[in-house]
């Protein structure tokens, strides 16, 4: 099988096809996960029916049927077999029968049977009713979000339609061809009916789901629909306040740019806006944008193709939080009016038909098709955040060296090791190969990484083989006839058909995928965790400052509360993954559906814990970005630490070193006193951290001197406490203009104006990526899409300077002035936004897209 990390992005790339204007298929077979996140995720594109809106953006590609004529004659012949046993009076189940129970009663009236069965299963509670219109605003506040909290979001539905489409297409379920026309037509028209959210035990199909897509299809006005298009072009027949309501902004894009960048679609982003319908459910999808469409964000920069990796971002394109919803609410308007309004026909249901479109695993599998592709990018990713937490915790990348693989051949482990190995390829962070010492030369610290670095590969091995099992499995079902009875036309012209009883729509397979799924999500949360609140762990994180501070100590608590969050979300993440839905099945419908999979709840928690890992992947790759740029600050001061104490032994005790060998004796024999000092002092404030590092030096300075082979230097108290007070200011100066040219100060921002400071070295402006020259050209990429296109910086600035909000004096004064300019916050203003509202801005790229492009040139050249 191929590995994970190819058809990783193998399915990125073919996402972006689809949604660069190639059209998608349907041919009963061959229906894959990018496809149906084409068409579930983004709105249709205009027709005559909906002109474009003045801003346009991204739309699902057009949908077709397969030309081949070959499987039109198997759904026809399929067709023929049950017109001919009814018009012979045969008794068949769902067509003269009840349904599961009550099978055991009889009628010849095969369509009012079909118009029972919708009734029944069209029990679904969606709040608010289409009645209480009047009782709005009437009573408490609601505990959940009243726009979403009972129905389905509507890339579930339309990843559903598109699912029994290609699974009634497949010629089993005795269905005419224009059924599925006219699926396909309300699919490319953006109708979408509004589902209940909860109701279905997914044993015999999802039933009751389904029944609301077939009552939208004969236009039954009870069943409400959104309409995915503008406004203008309703037919003005209809009661205005019927009406969808949607606003668009944003750029206009071009279809050429689509194949290097396809933008961002309104759809998803805006529709769950705070406006209200007056004429019952109100929002096509769930505040969640887990499955949200690919944003115009990324430039080129990240897609283009460079040899070693390393061209930079656009600074002008940074991502900018929008100020309006892209979209507002869409209203449900009855089904009869949709029709209408798009042009459409209702289609009235034969005999079987009903049962056919109602008794299917669509919506299970629908669903679990969108989760297993957002999963894709969780574990992936995952690996990328690794190889980044090594680089920041200098680890070794030996512990991912083939033989490790070798020695243990478990086909996810292998695959894990060999993405991270490869990432780590040319940096200067991660130890590369280890040095053997003498005993009596080891100094003592750990002589391996610990868990979370040096097992990673074993950890998320088998959660690779997970997530491929998983893909595998989905990939099976949505290119799989469900139905019950199913019909097998005859073999040869002429011949008779079969009608087959049994139980395809049992959908335990999307149960034990998704209740397995999730647990590896769980798993992989937990490897980020552990990795996150190590690198937080100044007893751990290999000398950077505790919470990862890019200031003081005293005034600055840096990711403090990320890493408190990080653990509500492993906790979430526990109790997901330890829950195993497909064992909690309880009897249904007279004991006839004994056994249920409940396969739609189990993927409706897996999207939890999907949201739920995005929130920790996130919180992760934010403090990465902190750590990284911390290590790049620790490895200068390191280095140029040397440099200081050379400068000073020279100017205190310069007789002494007439042969520059002693003198580079000294320095290598003094320096890691000081440098273990400052890698356990990081609380410590400033000035007399650096005293305690240059008393550090005293002892060894004093038995090195002693024995220096050149002339022995003439010692006096006054010449050693000058040396630490010249040693202490220095190591002062220079981490002071060390953080002032990574977070982009100056030192009169930083230093009171009774305290000014000239600069001692003279150290240039890093830029807005200051970390990137130490890291390995494929790790660089994600690194430099958060520090660079998304515009995320370095925290501590403004601790630094004293600019946090309260800090300030005008922060702590009563405002009387209502006509005075209010301030606001925001990248790149005097006012910096919340800590989360960065790390939502890294969220967001993961569920629209930008950061998969990302990996997927991060994973260049990169099988097994």
């Amino acid at each position: 099988m191929t590995s994970l990390i190819a058809q990783y992005v193998a399915d990125v790339r073919e996402l972006d096809q689809y949604l660069a204007g190639r059209p998608v298929t349907l041919t009963g077979r061959s229906l894959t996960l990018p496809q149906i996140a084409a068409i579930a995720l983004y709105p249709p594109a205009p027709s005559s029916v909906f002109p474009a809106p003045l801003n346009s953006a991204t739309y699902a590609p057009s949908l077709q049927l397969t030309s081949s004529h070959e499987l039109r004659e198997k759904v026809a012949a399929s067709r023929a077999v049950i017109d001919g046993k009814v018009a012979a009076g045969i008794s068949i189940y769902g067509v003269s029968t009840g349904f599961g129970g009550s099978a055991d009663t009889r009628t010849d009236d095969p369509l009012s049977l079909g118009a029972a069965l919708l009734q029944h299963q069209q029990a679904g509670v969606i709040l608010p009713s289409s009645a209480s219109t009047s009782l709005r605003g009437i009573g408490p506040m609601p505990l959940t979000d009243p726009t979403h909290g009972s129905t389905m979001p509507a890339p579930w539905t339309r990843a559903a339609m598109l699912v029994r489409a290609n699974s009634l297409m497949r010629g089993h379920s005795g269905i005419r061809w224009s059924l599925v026309e006219k699926m396909v037509e309300c699919i490319q028209k953006g109708m979408v009916p509004v589902v209940p959210l909860r109701g279905t035990i997914s044993a015999s199909g999802d039933l009751s789901p389904l029944s609301y897509v077939a009552g939208m299809l004969i236009g039954n006005p009870a069943i409400r629909v959104w309409v995915l298009t503008p406004p203008s072009s309703f037919s003005p027949s209809l009661p205005p306040a019927s009406l969808p309501s949607m606003t668009v902004t944003g750029p206009v894009p071009t279809r050429p740019s689509l194949a290097v960048s396809p933008p961002s679609s309104p759809y998803l982003t805006g529709l769950n806006d705070a406006s209200r319908s007056t004429s019952g459910p109100t929002s096509p999808v769930s505040s969640s944008r887990s499955v949200s469409p690919i944003s115009l964000s990324t430039p080129a920069s990240s897609l283009d193709s460079e040899d070693d990796g390393t061209k930079s971002f656009l600074l002008d394109d940074k991502y900018q939080p929008t100020s309006q919803p892209l979209m507002t609410t869409a209203e449900a308007i009855p089904a009869s009016h949709a029709l209408r309004a798009t042009g459409t026909v209702p289609l009235p249901l034969a005999s079987k038909e009903h049962l056919g479109i109602v008794n299917g695993t669509a919506f299970s599998a629908g669903l679990a098709a969108l989760v297993v592709r957002n999963s894709e990018t969780i574990g992936v990713l995952s690996a990328a955040l690794t190889a980044l937490a090594v680089e920041a915790m200098i680890g070794a990348r030996g512990s991912f060296d083939p033989f490790v693989g070798e020695a243990r051949p478990h086909v996810g482990q292998i695959e894990a090791a060999h993405l991270i190995h490869e990432l780590l390829s040319g940096s200067q962070l991660a130890v590369d190969k280890e040095e053997e010492v003498k005993i009596e030369e080891d100094d003592g610290v750990l002589r391996q990484d610990r868990y979370s670095l040096r097992t990673a590969p074993q950890w998320l091995g088998p959660q690779f083989e997970e997530l491929k099992k998983a893909k595998q499995t989905v990939r099976v079902e949505v290119n799989s006839t469900t139905d019950n009875p199913l019909v097998e036309p005859p073999k040869t012209k002429g011949g008779e058909g079969k009608i087959h009883h049994a139980g395809n729509f049992q959908a335990l397979a999307m149960t034990v995928t998704m209740d397995h799924l999730r647990l590896a999500l769980a798993q992989i949360g937990r490897l980020m965790f552990v990795q996150l609140t190590e690198i937080m762990n100044p007893a751990m994180n290999r000398g950077l400052p505790g919470n990862l501070a890019g200031g003081e100590a005293a005034l600055d608590f840096g990711g403090k509360g990320i890493d408190i969050a990080a653990a509500s979300y492993a906790g979430e993440l526990n109790g997901l993954g330890g829950m195993n839905v497909g064992v909690g099945v309880v009897s249904a419908e007279m004991h006839n559906q004994s056994l249920n999979s409940l396969a739609l709840i189990s993927a409706r928690y897996t999207l939890t814990a999907v949201e739920v890992t995005e929130l920790l992947a996130a919180s992760h790759l934010y403090i990465l970005c902190q750590a990284l740029d911390l290590r790049a600050i620790y490895t200068e001061m390191r280095a140029r630490t040397r440099d200081v104490l050379r400068a000073v032994l020279l100017d205190t005790f310069g007789d002494a070193f007439a042969n520059p060998e002693d003198l580079n004796d000294v320095v290598r024999k003094v320096a890691p006193s000081i440098l273990d000092d400052l890698d356990h002092t990081t609380s410590v404030p400033l000035r007399p951290r650096m005293e305690r590092a240059a008393r550090a030096a005293l002892v060894p300075l004093l038995e090195v001197l002693a024995t220096c082979s050149s002339s022995s230097p003439t010692l006096s108290f006054d010449k050693i406490a000058q040396f630490k007070e010249a040693l202490a200011h220095k190591l002062e100066a220079l981490l002071t203009e060390l953080r002032c040219a990574y977070m982009d100060l100056t030192l009169d921002e930083i230093c009171p104006p009774s305290s000014p400071r000239s600069a001692l070295f003279n150290i240039p402006p890093m830029g807005a990526a200051p970390a990137s020259r130490f890291l390995a050209p494929r790790t660089r990429l994600l690194y430099e899409f958060v520090r660079l296109e998304l515009g995320i910086p370095m925290f501590g600035r403004d601790n630094l300077r004293g600019t946090v909000y309260g800090m300030r004096p005008q922060d702590r004064m009563v405002h009387q002035d209502t006509e005075a300019e209010l301030e606001e916050a925001g990248l790149g203003k005097s006012l910096d936004t919340t800590p989360g509202d960065k790390v939502a801005m890294i969220v967001e790229a993961i569920r629209d897209g930008r950061i998969a492009r990302v990996i997927t040139k991060m994973c260049d050249g990169v099988d097994v």
